[in-house]
């Protein structure tokens, strides 16, 4: 299934947009490659060390990959993105019930998946920077090295707006948005069911992981 398998190679580290251009960072900020690569060496240090190995340190392993991500993901947007047309239906406690649910499954699907982590390599590769509005939207590309040479190529979309930190509100796979994936699913749940269903659902669906 596209949306577990681009979760789980994300382990391994969006309102329609000009075409990206290059563009140099401003010299006293990090740029998006920076950011994002602190964040994947921070799961990578965590995954890799000793002391929270094994099922009797799970939930201190966990609580330590969800703060990293926390920190670097836009679910907001996400939660917005992936409901798509059907979130201007919503009323303003509607959107924050999906939101909340939204971002449960994201973390409670994506941090069984970095556990299967096993030294596989991100090469960063190239930063693509285009500023609308007062907002910079980056593009970066990286490729992930598997153990056995698969060569496989993943983009993050992220943005800031001005000296905020960048935050990740897509990530492409192989050509694979994950963002229009949900987008895809929850658009054909809502065609036939209601909303008060899909929160059910995504209930269940955490309850289970």
């Amino acid at each position: 299934m596209k949306t577990i398998r681009t979760l789980t190679l994300f382990a391994l580290m969006f309102s329609v947009m000009p075409a990206f251009t290059h563009k140099a960072p401003a010299a006293d900020m990090p740029s998006a490659t920076q950011t994002l690569k602190v964040s994947i060496d921070q799961i990578i240090d965590v995954l890799k060390k000793p002391e929270f190995k094994g099922d009797a340190f799970k939930e201190v392993r966990r609580q330590q990959i969800r703060d990293i991500v926390l920190s670097r993901f836009d679910f907001e947007r996400m939660a917005q993105s992936s409901l798509g047309k059907y979130w201007r239906e919503r009323t303003p406690e509607e959107k924050q019930d999906f939101t909340v649910r939204f971002q449960r499954l994201i973390e409670n699907t994506y941090i069984s998946k970095l556990e299967t982590y096993t030294n596989e390599k991100v090469l960063y590769l190239d930063e693509q920077l285009k500023t609308k509005n007062d907002r910079e939207y980056a593009k970066v590309q990286t490729q992930l090295l598997t153990v056995d040479g698969t060569e496989i190529p993943i983009a993050y979309m992220m943005h800031r707006q001005w000296t905020e930190p960048w935050l990740v509100f897509d990530i492409n796979i192989e050509g694979v948005s994950m963002v229009n994936n949900y987008r895809s699913q929850f658009g054909e749940f809502l065609s036939q069911k209601s909303f008060a269903a899909l929160l059910k659902d995504l209930d269940a669906k955490n309850s289970s992981n």
